[in-house]
C-alpha cells in the first residue's frame, strides 16, 4: 500500500475515513511522521467534525512537541508536500480491496508474532478464537447508499441474473424470477415425512449443476445418508444401481468435471449448532479449503440451536431470531440461503396449505424472503406427483402452484412438464396454469 496515497484519498473522501479511521493502528504505516499525521488528523476530525485541508495539517505541525519538531519538522512538512501533489483518480473499489487486505496482513502478523512468544501455552481454540476476532474486526462499517447518485443505484438495484441460482425448475425459476436470490432466504415447509429433505437435496444438485457451490448442513440424516441420495440423484440410480460402484463412479466424475462446483455435506447433532456456529464453519472452510459457498443449505431451520442471548426466551421467538440470523449470513456473505421449516399436524389433512400452517412460529415467515409449501395427497403420493405453492414471494406475484414430479426411489424431484418430455409420466402432462 502507497500510504501517502492512502493519505491523500482519506483528505478527499469523507466516506473512505469514516469506513476505516477506526480500524487503522498508527503503528501499519512503519513511519513515525506518517503515524503522527494520521494521529493528528484524527484528533483534528474529533474536535471539528470534518476532514482537514493540507494547509490546516501544515498549521497544526506546530502542535508536534518541542523535540519532534527539532528533529523532523522538515520531514513532516516534505510529506505533507508529497501527499498535497498525488493527482489522478484512484478507483475507489480497488483502493479499499487494496486497504483491506493491508489491515487484514498488519492484524496477522501481529497475530503470528504474539502466538510465537505463547507457543507452548496457546491452544487451536485459542488461535481460531483470535482469528475469528480479525476477520470480524476488519470488516468495513456499512455506510449507506446515497441515493442521489444515480448511476451507482441503478446498477445496485437492477435485475441481474448472475444474483440468482436456479432451481432446476423452469416453472418456479419463472415466479421467483431466475431462481434462489443471493442476499435471501428461501424456505420450504411440509409436514414430516413429505419430502422437505428430498427437495432441499435436489436443489444441491441443481445449484451445483449450474456451477454454484454449494455448503448442505445437516441436523437430522447423515453426512453418509445425504451423500448417498446426491450420488443417486446424479446416477439417476435407483437402490439396486447404486450397489453398482463403477457405474456410479463413472456418473459422478462426469456429473462434477461438468458442474465445475464445489459441495461439502456436515452433520451436526439437532440442537447443536446456532447460526454463530454456522458462521464460524463458514470462516473454517475459507481458511482451510478455500472454500466458499454461493448457496447455504440448512436441513432443517428448527433443529438449528438458539443462541446463548435468546437461550430463555419463548421457542416461537427463538425460531423468528434463527430466522433472521440466517438470513443475515445471506446479506453480509451474498450467498442464498435455503432452509426447510415443519407444517403443523393440521396440515397432514390438508389438499392445500397455507402460511397458517407453519409450525411453531409465523415469525419464519414475516423474515423469509420466499415461502414455498410442498403439498402431496395419497393419490398424488402414488402417482409421484406433488405440489409446490408459493406462499410468499417478497415484491413479486404469490400463490401459484405448481405441479412436480417426485421420485423417491431414484432422488428426482422436478417439474412435472419436463418429467413428461423425459418419458416419466405414465400420463401425459397437461399444461401448467402460472
Amino acid at each position: 500500500m502507497d500510504w501517502k496515497l492512502f493519505f491523500s484519498v482519506l483528505l478527499t473522501n469523507k466516506e473512505i475515513f469514516f469506513e476505516f479511521e477506526e480500524q487503522i493502528d498508527g503503528d501499519i504505516f512503519k513511519d513515525v511522521v506518517l503515524s503522527n499525521i494520521f494521529i493528528i488528523l484524527k484528533k483534528f476530525v474529533a474536535k471539528y467534525k470534518k476532514i482537514p485541508d493540507i494547509d490546516s495539517l501544515q498549521l497544526l505541525l506546530d502542535r508536534l512537541p518541542e523535540k519532534e519538531k527539532e528533529n523532523n519538522l522538515q520531514k513532516y512538512k516534505d510529506a505533507l508536500k508529497d501527499i498535497s501533489e498525488i493527482s489522478g483518480e484512484v478507483d475507489l473499489e480497488v483502493f479499499k480491496d487494496q486497504l483491506q487486505k493491508e489491515l487484514t496482513n498488519f492484524e496477522m502478523v501481529k497475530f503470528i508474532l504474539k502466538a510465537a512468544d505463547r507457543v507452548g501455552d496457546i491452544g487451536f481454540e485459542d488461535v481460531m478464537e483470535e482469528l475469528r476476532t480479525i476477520m470480524g474486526k476488519n470488516v468495513p462499517k456499512n455506510l449507506g447508499v446515497d441515493v442521489t447518485e444515480v448511476s451507482k443505484v441503478v446498477n445496485l438495484i437492477r435485475h441481474d441474473v448472475t444474483e440468482k441460482i436456479s432451481s432446476g425448475m423452469d416453472s418456479l425459476d419463472k415466479l421467483i424470477y431466475g431462481g434462489f436470490g443471493t442476499n435471501e432466504i428461501s424456505i420450504v415447509m411440509a409436514p414430516s415425512g413429505k419430502g422437505k429433505s428430498f427437495f432441499l437435496l435436489n436443489m444441491m444438485y441443481n445449484a451445483m449443476l449450474g456451477q454454484k457451490n454449494v455448503l448442505y448442513i445437516t441436523l437430522e440424516l447423515s453426512e453418509k445418508s445425504v451423500a448417498k441420495r446426491l450420488y443417486s440423484r446424479i446416477g439417476y440410480a435407483s437402490r439396486k444401481e447404486m450397489l453398482d460402484e463403477e457405474v456410479l463412479s463413472k456418473s459422478a466424475n462426469k456429473f462434477f468435471t461438468l458442474a465445475r462446483a464445489k459441495g461439502r455435506i456436515i452433520y451436526y447433532p439437532s440442537k447443536s449448532i446456532t447460526v454463530e456456529g454456522i458462521e464460524n464453519l463458514l470462516e473454517q472452510y475459507k481458511f482451510y479449503f478455500d472454500f466458499t459457498p454461493d448457496m447455504l443449505i440448512v436441513d432443517y431451520l428448527d433443529l438449528v440451536g438458539p443462541s446463548k442471548a435468546d437461550y430463555k426466551m419463548e421457542y416461537r421467538h427463538k425460531l423468528r431470531n434463527i430466522t433472521d440470523d440466517l438470513r443475515s449470513i445471506a446479506l453480509r456473505r451474498n450467498m442464498a440461503v435455503l432452509t426447510a421449516t415443519q407444517a403443523n399436524k393440521k396440515a397432514l389433512s390438508k389438499v392445500k396449505m397455507t402460511e397458517a400452517d407453519i409450525a411453531e412460529s409465523y415469525g419464519k415467515v414475516e423474515v423469509a424472503d420466499i415461502v414455498l409449501a410442498l403439498n402431496q395427497t395419497d393419490d398424488e403420493k402414488t402417482q409421484k406427483r406433488a405440489r409446490l405453492v408459493t406462499l410468499k414471494n417478497r415484491d413479486y406475484i404469490s400463490g401459484t402452484c405448481i405441479e412436480c414430479y417426485l421420485d423417491f426411489e431414484k432422488m428426482i424431484f422436478m417439474d412435472i412438464n419436463l418429467a413428461g418430455k423425459m418419458g416419466m409420466l405414465e400420463e401425459p402432462t397437461v399444461e401448467i396454469k402460472t
